[in-house]
């Protein structure tokens, strides 16, 4: 699998990435400080900069690494941007660290770039020290996924964003068949569990709508 990697501004541990598993590792804006902080290299860094220290700058200037501003007033965010430029280059996976933190409106707009990503065939991930999260989407065609990747012991959780229509839930704790959720019940599918005995992956699936998949720990 061809995996790309994204650091952000936000909040996560920077020791528990595995740099390796990346083929492509993108610096967006504040959270080049985190790969400098850590002596990663990246190979590229974007955004308006208006967060990150012009020290910095000098030093991956100085390390020939590739940069990319974009203008302080868009009607787009540095992620959105750097996003897209990330895409562009045929990855299976892209991953983001950095993605949440205080700023509920940057991390709620960062989950909705996970829906841009499934559009586009790629498979996208928020990542923090608490939450994996990652979607399903079927807005032309019913679609269904293997979870294949809930650490041992996290809950999951299924969000609807607006209405979703037929959703079954096979393999977890609790099941459904065929269930509509949306606004009325949107907490109807928080906090499920894995099965351990079973060595089969867990499936969700959806005849239309939008899902937010969420593996999550206290």
């Amino acid at each position: 699998m061809k995996k790309a990697l994204i650091i952000g501004s936000g909040s996560f541990n920077p020791e528990t990435i595995n740099f390796d598993e990346y083929t492509f590792i993108a610096g967006c804006d504040g959270g080049t400080q985190y790969l400098s902080d850590a002596g990663v290299v990246p190979h590229m860094i974007m955004g308006d900069f208006d967060s990150l220290d012009t020290s910095v700058i000098m030093e991956m200037f100085m390390l020939g690494v590739a940069r990319h501003g974009l203008p302080t007033e868009k009607d787009f965010t540095d992620m959105k941007g750097t996003m897209d430029f990330v895409a562009e280059f045929d990855y299976d996976q892209i991953d983001f660290y950095g993605a949440t933190g205080t700023r509920l409106d940057h991390s709620l707009g960062n989950m909705m770039l996970l829906f841009d990503l499934r559009e586009k065939g790629i498979k996208g991930r928020i990542v923090d020290s608490n939450n994996i999260i990652t979607c399903i989407s079927a807005e032309k065609e019913p679609a269904a996924l293997e979870l294949t990747d809930i650490p041992e012991g996290w809950y999951v959780s299924f969000i609807p964003v607006g209405e979703c229509k037929g959703v079954s839930i096979k393999g977890l704790k609790y099941e459904t068949d065929e269930v509509d959720l949306g606004i009325a019940n949107a907490t109807m599918a928080i906090s499920n569990e894995a099965l351990t005995e079973t060595g089969a992956a867990p499936v969700i699936s959806l005849k239309s709508g939008k899902l937010l998949i969420l593996y999550s720990r206290d």
